[in-house]
C-alpha cells in the first residue's frame, strides 16, 4: 500500500470509520523536488532483468507517485485498469508528465506503467472496500462516507458502492478472502522487486542472495514453517560450500570459498518444492519476478519427438530385414 488516508480504521461502533493517527499521503513532493534541482525530468527506463525500472530507487519514486495519481485523479468507475478506456488511462497517466518523462516511452517501459498503474488501481479499490465494509448499513456508507481523496467525484464513489453490493463482486471477494487465508508463505518486501534486493545482497558479498532474501522477506516471529525452510537452506548451503572448500587448498579461508553458480537458486527450489510441491508452470516459490524456471517439456512435443525416433528405427528395421531376405536369395 503506499500511503494511508483516512479510509482505515474502524469506530466502535461500527457504523463510521474512526480516523487513524498515521503520516499523510504521498503527494510527489520528493520528484517534484529532483526536478527543480535538476530542472528536467526524469526519465523511466526499463530493465529487462528486474522487469522494472532499472535502479530501486526510481521504482520506488515511480510506484509512489503512480499510487498518489490513482488517488486523488484516476475515476473508480471500472472493475479493473485494465478495462477502463484508453483515453482515460491516457488522461491519468498524464498527471505523471509534470515530473516524469511520457514522451516517445517504448512499448516495454509502456506496459511497466501500466503494470504499476494497474496494481495501484487494484490496491485502492481494496482499501475503499475495507472503508465501504467498516459501516453497517451501505446506505449509510453511500450517504456520509464518501473518502475525501473522492471529495468533488463523488459519482465514483456511488459507482464504487453499487460494485461493492453486487453478487459477482461479493462472491469473489469471499473467494479471495479464503485462497488468502490458505497461503503457506506471506512476504513482507513491499512492492519491491526481488530482484533489487537480491542486488543489495550480492554488494554486500552474499553468497547465496537468493536465500538471503528469503530470510529477509519471509521469516518473521512466530511463522515456524518460514523458519524451517529457510534454516534447511542455511544448512544445505553450508553443506555446499564446505563441498566447494574440499577441493582447494586447505588453508583457503572459508570467505574465500566461491559456490557453484546458481547453488542459492538450486538450494531455494529444491527445498521449496520438497516441502510445498512443485507450482506448474515456470514461477519459481520465493522469488518473486526475480526468476522463471526453464519450462519443462510439452508432453505433446516429448511424444512428437518419441514418434520420429521410433519412425527412423522401423526404417533401420525395414532396411535391415530388405538386405537380409536380399542375401538369402543370392545364396540359394
Amino acid at each position: 500500500m503506499d500511503t494511508t488516508t483516512s479510509t482505515d480504521g474502524t469506530g466502535a461502533s461500527g457504523s463510521q470509520p474512526a480516523k487513524k493517527n498515521t503520516r499523510g499521503p504521498c503527494r510527489q513532493l520528493k520528484t517534484a523536488k529532483v526536478t527543480r534541482v535538476t530542472n528536467s525530468r526524469i526519465s523511466i527506463g526499463y530493465d529487462e532483468r528486474h522487469r522494472a525500472a532499472p535502479t530501486a530507487e526510481l521504482h520506488s519514486s515511480l510506484a509512489h507517485d503512480i499510487g498518489h495519481v490513482v488517488r486523488t485523479h484516476c475515476p473508480m468507475q471500472w472493475k479493473s485498469w485494465r478495462v477502463m478506456p484508453d483515453e482515460i488511462k491516457a488522461e491519468v497517466r498524464g498527471q505523471l508528465s509534470t515530473n516524469y518523462n511520457l514522451e516517445d516511452l517504448d512499448e516495454e517501459s509502456l506496459t511497466y506503467v501500466n503494470r504499476l498503474f494497474a496494481e495501484r488501481y487494484k490496491q485502492w479499490k481494496s482499501d475503499l472496500h475495507h472503508h465501504f465494509q467498516a459501516y453497517d448499513d451501505p446506505q449509510v456508507a453511500l450517504q456520509e462516507g464518501c473518502p475525501k481523496e473522492l471529495e468533488g467525484r463523488e459519482d465514483s464513489w456511488e459507482w464504487l458502492c453499487a460494485h461493492f453490493q453486487a453478487p459477482e463482486f461479493a462472491n469473489k471477494a469471499q473467494v479471495n478472502k479464503g485462497n488468502r487465508k490458505k497461503k503457506t508463505l506471506l512476504h513482507h518486501s513491499g512492492s519491491r522487486p526481488f530482484s533489487y534486493r537480491m542486488d543489495a545482497r550480492r554488494r554486500e558479498g552474499s553468497k547465496f542472495p537468493e536465500i538471503d532474501v528469503f530470510g529477509d522477506v519471509y521469516v518473521r516471529p512466530g511463522n515456524e514453517l518460514a523458519e524451517s525452510l529457510h534454516t534447511t537452506m542455511v544448512e544445505r548451503s553450508q553443506l555446499v560450500l564446505q563441498e566447494s572448500a574440499s577441493q582447494l587448498p586447505p588453508e583457503t579461508p572459508i570467505e574465500s570459498v566461491a559456490p557453484p553458480q546458481d547453488a542459492g537458486f538450486q538450494i531455494l527450489t529444491e527445498t521449496l518444492d520438497q516441502t510445498l510441491g512443485r507450482r506448474p508452470g515456470t514461477y519459481c516459490r520465493g522469488m518473486g519476478n526475480a526468476r522463471r524456471r526453464e519450462p519443462r517439456p510439452r508432453s505433446s512435443a516429448r511424444s512428437s519427438s518419441q514418434v520420429t525416433a521410433l519412425t527412423a528405427e522401423v526404417a533401420t528395421l525395414r532396411s535391415q530385414m530388405s538386405e537380409m531376405a536380399t542375401l538369402r536369395s543370392q545364396m540359394s
